[in-house]
């Protein structure tokens, strides 16, 4: 049974609108000058956030920010997953990490140890190098990937 209130088949509806939802016509604004620049950094943004987060909770995984670290590692399975034609934007995620990580340990790297020989719990300065050499070589790894992905024509 089909009628003209009752179809056979569902009508489809419009997708929702990429850009600024709200307009005082009820239509899309007449002029949007941020759109074309949002979506140049919008994919990228995200990556980035999610490097950050887990730079975060890298850092300070066993003071609560384990939960950081998953929600980092969660937005980024979840950018991978979602845009599998164009993942545009992921060398962010490496910078961001890896810059993050560098910044919260680099005053432990540029100040004195805080351990004398022999006294204290232990010195940990040759460990806290390490991680902010390795952190260092990410974020630059990271910053190379998007030299090449902007090189190649596109967009980062």
């Amino acid at each position: 049974f089909t009628s003209r209130y009752f179809p056979s088949s569902p009508t489809p509806r419009p997708a929702f609108p990429i850009g600024i939802p709200y307009s005082i016509n009820g239509g899309r604004p007449a002029v949007n000058i941020c759109e074309a620049l949002l979506g140049n950094i919008r994919q990228p943004l995200l990556w980035l956030v999610a490097g950050v987060l887990i730079g975060i909770g890298f850092v300070s995984v066993f003071s609560g920010g384990a939960l950081l670290l998953l929600a980092g590692l969660a937005l980024a399975v979840i950018l991978f997953l979602r845009n599998r034609s164009g993942r545009r934007g992921w060398p962010a995620l490496l910078y961001g990490a890896g810059v993050t990580t560098a910044l919260l340990l680099l005053p432990y790297v540029l100040g004195p140890p805080s351990c004398v020989a022999g006294v204290g719990a232990g010195c940990y300065q040759a460990f806290t190098v390490a991680t902010f050499a390795v952190a260092m070589v990410v974020a630059l790894t990271g910053l190379a990937f998007s030299v090449v992905e902007v090189r190649r024509g596109r967009r980062p």
